[in-house]
């Protein structure tokens, strides 16, 4: 049998489904299914508003996807056998240190949003997270984390109309 046939690579351990592939499936439907019970508790579109989709389609919608692209993970390795030696070895290799600080800093940074509020939290991670990987330019940095969040809230809050929550803004704002 040639090496071009053989859909489960002997040194991947993997039969009907890849192993490692499966816990990270396993990860990502609890993800969905958490991310879509919330997006069940949305409250309904005001009656001003028509017969709009209420808030809770669209993340049903992006976790249905999700769930379906999910579902693909633990048999990919059957659609492109050739790279799967190729993936398991990248896969013991250590995480590197950033992976886990940018993680840390992340759910920090998700962690105080109520308190920040939404142009902060923007500006707080456009600041902090170029640093953290290493950028030197700071004056780009700066600029980058002063005029993205400024577009982002000129364009939703102003021109769209859309709330933002103020945070710490608020102080400033009364």
């Amino acid at each position: 049998m040639s090496k071009e046939s053989n859909f489960a690579p002997e040194n991947s351990g993997a039969k009907f489904f890849h192993r490692k592939d499966l816990y990270l499936a396993l990860v990502l439907v609890a993800f969905g299914a958490f991310v879509y019970y919330e997006a069940g508790k949305f409250p309904p579109a005001p009656l001003v508003l028509g017969d709009t989709i209420n808030a809770d389609v669209f993340p049903k919608i992006l976790v249905v996807i999700l769930l379906f692209l999910t579902a693909i993970i633990p048999f990919e390795f059957k659609i492109t056998p050739q790279k799967v030696a190729k993936i398991d070895k990248e896969r013991n290799v250590k995480t590197l240190p950033i992976t886990w600080i940018t993680i840390f800093l992340l759910l920090t940074i998700v962690f105080l949003t109520d308190f920040l509020g939404a142009v902060l939290t923007m500006f707080v991670t456009c600041l902090l997270l170029p640093l953290v990987w290493g950028e030197k330019n700071y004056i780009a940095v700066a600029i980058y984390a002063l005029l993205f969040p400024a577009f982002v809230w000129f364009l939703f809050n102003q021109l769209l109309g859309l709330y933002f929550a103020p945070g710490l803004l608020e102080v400033f704002l009364k």
